[in-house]
């Protein structure tokens, strides 16, 4: 018989004080979550101790936020880089020059503009 803890506890607050709360029974996997409600039993956590695993928590969604923000940022350059190269070998098809040789324009050009 397989018997599942909770993984996570619940957070419920009390007079402001967020307090971790742990079912002490187990859940069965055959029995549904209506079902024997009032053998459960809530034990209380510290505040402190659910202070800190609340913070811990959410240093864990900041990591994972940061982490698909630099992904997106990642994917537009990427984009932004494609569509660059494609107008040069557009260019190139057109005019002849290479991507070296349209940049070296693009560079005397600028230099030439700033420097009068």
């Amino acid at each position: 018989m397989d018997v599942e803890f909770p993984v996570e506890p619940t957070i419920k607050h009390f007079k402001s004080w967020p307090l971790l709360m742990y079912e002490s029974t187990p859940r069965l996997p055959h029995v549904s979550p209506g079902e024997n409600k009032s053998s459960k039993e809530v034990i209380m956590v510290d505040p402190l101790e659910a202070k800190r695993l609340a913070a811990k928590q959410f240093q864990d969604i900041k990591a994972k936020e940061k982490f698909k923000r630099r992904r997106q940022i990642e994917a537009i350059n990427g984009a932004w880089a494609m569509i660059g190269l494609t107008a040069g070998l557009v260019i190139e098809g057109q005019t002849g020059k290479s991507i070296l040789a349209q940049m070296a324009g693009y560079f005397s050009a600028i230099t030439a503009f700033f420097m009068r």
